[in-house]
């Protein structure tokens, strides 16, 4: 068990370490310095308590289930990720797909925002959501 809970940390640790320097180099994303990305490498790889990073609140979570229960919007939002990773090469952050044009309310919370993204996950759709820069559409092959 320990060895194999090893491998899994070295997995993650390799596709964090990928990512983050896949952004770095990313001659569109000019913001994210080799100085940030140790940073940002370093603050993703801490030995954290995980602790649940959504709201529970009805509302957000209906808000939610509003956006994600619409094919329509499921489509463009995944279309949106898959367009921005063939532009860099990497993934986007959380916070850049949440600024993406005409796919949030104006009204969108955080809470709300953070909910979308676990609804996604939980349903399959996305992957990557623990690696920065590796948000992702999930397709049968990315397990």
């Amino acid at each position: 068990m320990t060895a194999r809970r090893s491998a899994r940390r070295q997995g993650r640790a390799a596709k964090v370490q990928a990512s983050i320097a896949a952004a770095v180099n990313c001659p569109l994303c000019p913001e994210l310095t080799a100085e940030a990305g140790i940073q940002l490498l370093t603050r993703t790889l801490e030995r954290r308590p995980v602790q649940p990073w959504w709201s529970r609140s009805e509302e957000a979570q209906e808000r939610a289930q509003e956006l994600t229960g619409d094919p329509d919007w499921r489509e463009r939002a995944l279309s949106w990720i898959d367009a921005y990773r063939d532009a860099h090469g990497h993934g986007p952050s959380w916070q850049t797909f949440w600024r993406a044009p005409h796919l949030w309310p104006t009204d969108a919370t955080a809470s709300m925002l953070n909910n979308v993204m676990r609804q996604l996950r939980q349903a399959g759709l996305i992957d990557g959501t623990r690696t920065p820069y590796g948000l992702r559409r999930r397709t049968p092959s990315s397990g």
